[in-house]
């Protein structure tokens, strides 16, 4: 029986330490136990696992990150004492990588965890049906985090269409916004090469383009005879509620035949406390995972990951946690109808997820149409994220 396994009583011979030993005395003396922990005692536990986990460079900035919730809400206009009760939002660890072992790092991590290669593959196989029901040319905008690795699949895939019904060309158009966890990559680093030796490889006509900001992207997007999709993955949970708004009308604007939204599967209850105690749970599911995923061996890689994914708690702590069923509403808000992913995406995915730990599980929801809605990522039991698909109403 390991150390975390827990035993009932106290046998002869079997020594008890630490907290077992204290929880004991407690109970000989008729002291009250210890209450459960709450978001301070969880943030100081979270802020000391991250600076022994972090790589040595980035330890201390980005651990520092985890700033308890303050108390209460400073009035407009008044600031108290400079640094108290404010979560301070670190620079993205990435950006202090080398350029070689992020993208080993990015690799490692979609082989041993479904966390971002899930919502990816079911974002792909929409995509491939949508590309089949018409031979004609596909432009993706890609506004997510996934450093333009999901890509060669969908490629490959495209290529494997029965003659005629593949899309003649493809364009990608990546879309530059302010940096956020998981999604910045240190100086240097560029995919598209390896996008487009690959792409020649398998003799697809392809190219990537890059916009300034999403206002510019509208810019690339005016031929009209283009399947025309944006996946919009992991960006949205770290912007403002109007910030959102606005992003959603921009895309809307841009006039997609199909619209990908993954984000994470948060609820909070309002209050800074809960919305922090919320994204911590987060955390946690994502260490645990990440450990089951590594077989508890250690690397620079999965430092990088969980350093960064500690990061994220400390820049989405301070917005406000949306859930799937807010995310539905503001989209059906905002002139967009939730369509069902088709049943070969579906078995697709369940098929993905079979090469990972047990203690992952996936679930389709009801959408307003009737149809199956978006595609739920579970840990344990618990909520991590969704994918679902989009149209303009």
């Amino acid at each position: 029986m390991g150390p975390w396994a827990s035993r009932s009583g106290v046998g002869p011979g079997r020594e008890v330490g630490g907290a077992a030993a204290g929880s004991l005395r407690r109970r000989r003396r008729g002291a009250q136990p210890v209450p459960r922990a709450t978001p301070l005692l969880r943030a100081r536990r979270a802020r000391g696992l991250l600076r022994r986990r972090q790589p040595q460079a980035c330890r201390v900035r980005a651990a520092s990150a985890l700033a308890s919730p303050p108390c209460r809400s400073w009035p407009r206009g008044r600031r108290g004492r400079e640094g108290a009760g404010r979560m301070r939002v670190p620079d993205a660890v990435a950006r202090r990588a080398e350029p070689r072992m992020f993208r080993a790092s990015l690799i490692k991590f979609h082989e041993v965890s479904p966390w971002f290669t899930l919502p990816n593959t079911l974002a792909n196989a929409a995509i491939s049906q949508l590309a089949s029901a018409a031979p004609r040319p596909l432009h993706l905008v890609d506004i997510d985090v996934s450093h333009e690795v999901q890509w060669p699949t969908l490629l490959e895939s495209l290529t494997r269409m029965a003659a005629g019904r593949a899309p003649p060309f493809v364009r990608l158009t990546v879309v530059a916004t302010p940096p956020v966890p998981f999604s910045a990559s240190p100086p240097g680093y560029d995919f598209s090469p390896h996008l487009l030796r690959y792409a020649k490889s398998i003799k697809l006509d392809f190219e990537i383009g890059r916009a300034a900001s999403l206002d510019s992207a509208h810019g690339f997007c005016t031929a009209p005879d283009e399947a025309l999709v944006v996946c919009l993955q992991f960006r949205l949970g770290h912007v403002t509620a109007e910030e959102r708004t606005y992003i959603i009308r921009r895309v809307k604007d841009l006039k997609p035949q199909l619209m990908v939204l993954s984000e994470l599967d948060v609820w909070g209850n309002g209050s800074t406390a809960g919305e922090f105690t919320a994204r911590l749970e987060l955390l946690w599911r994502f260490l645990e995972s990440t450990h089951a995923a590594f077989k508890g061996r250690d690397g620079e890689d999965r430092r990088l990951l969980e350093a960064e994914a500690g990061s994220a708690v400390a820049v989405a702590a301070a917005r406000e946690a949306v859930g799937r069923e807010g995310w539905r509403d503001r989209m059906t808000a905002a002139g967009f109808d939730q369509v069902a992913f088709g049943g070969e995406a579906v078995e697709s995915a369940r098929s993905l997820l079979r090469k990972y730990d047990n203690g992952w599980e996936m679930s389709t929801t009801a959408a307003a149409t009737g149809g199956g809605g978006a595609v739920a990522l579970r840990w344990k039991g618990q909520p991590v994220s969704f994918c679902s698909l989009w149209w303009r109403a």
